[in-house]
């Protein structure tokens, strides 16, 4: 049994050799909350919940597959009992049902109420964080601040001691993120203002550029009238003027004279 103790910190692994204070834990599904008088005198008053377990053969116990045997199943980015190496990538995979049985070799237990008697080595030591929350918000909630309140001064420091013994232990503090501060909020302030400082350049280039389209616009279309004018009044013009042609010769002239005549008829 892999027994957890969250208000602690600590952790401790029995081996239970006899079957028969199991049997409260057998048939059980992941997440059921299980009295642990059936382990002995010691474990009076508490109770576990069942987090988890592998069976023998070292396969973990998945929530949800309702069957005391192992199966395989096509597992992706996000489910348990499996990490995907590449993006995007499948696999399948053994895993164990979530009803638990006499087949498994470890099973992981969190208590949920501690009995009367402390158990040495779970309850009666404690295991502090090595490091305390982050966050500006996370810190104002573990110290019931509110907004008004300076979370820098309640950051939660460590010692660290330095390998060469010559040297003094120093303290380290995390970076607060999230901190609203006055430059933070200049930054902000100024990004939007750049912001609407862009709109308006690109407001006014566009109104620049519609007042030129329509121009070059109008002045298309004036040409264009033009051309058009210009081509009725020259198709007018040729029809109303006759066309030059050779100069007519008279019957009188062709009988006085054929002889000029036919001169003439040959040049042209």
């Amino acid at each position: 049994l892999n027994i957890a103790n969250p208000a602690t910190g600590c952790q401790k692994l029995l081996e239970v050799t006899d079957e028969r204070r199991l049997s409260a834990f057998m048939d059980k599904r992941m997440s059921t909350v299980v009295s642990g008088d059936g382990l002995g005198d010691e474990f009076k008053g508490y109770e576990f919940r069942i987090s988890g377990g592998n069976d023998k053969q070292g396969f973990p116990m998945k929530q949800g597959v309702l069957t005391p045997n192992r199966v395989k199943l096509l597992l992706s980015s996000g489910h348990s009992c499996y990490r995907p190496r590449r993006d995007g990538e499948r696999k399948r995979k053994s895993v164990r049902g979530c009803i638990t049985s006499p087949d498994l070799s470890v099973l992981s237990l969190v208590i949920v109420k501690q009995g009367a008697h402390d158990i040495p080595g779970l309850t009666d030591s404690s295991i502090p964080n090595r490091l305390g929350p982050k966050r500006a918000n996370h810190i104002r909630k573990f110290w019931n601040l509110d907004k008004e309140d300076d979370v820098r001064k309640y950051v939660i420091r460590r010692t660290v001691h330095p390998r060469n013994p010559d040297k003094k232990p120093y303290t380290k503090a995390p970076k607060i993120q999230r901190l609203i501060t006055p430059r933070r909020l200049q930054r902000k302030r100024r990004l939007k203002a750049i912001k609407r400082r862009r709109a308006e350049v690109s407001k006014e280039e566009a109104a620049e550029y519609k007042k030129l389209l329509a121009t070059r616009l109008k002045e298309a279309k004036q040409k264009h009238r033009e051309d058009v004018k210009r081509r009725h009044s020259s198709s007018s013009s040729a029809a109303t003027s006759k066309p030059k042609g050779p100069s007519e010769i008279s019957v009188d002239e062709m009988l006085e004279n054929p002889g000029k005549v036919n001169q003439k008829l040959h040049r042209r």
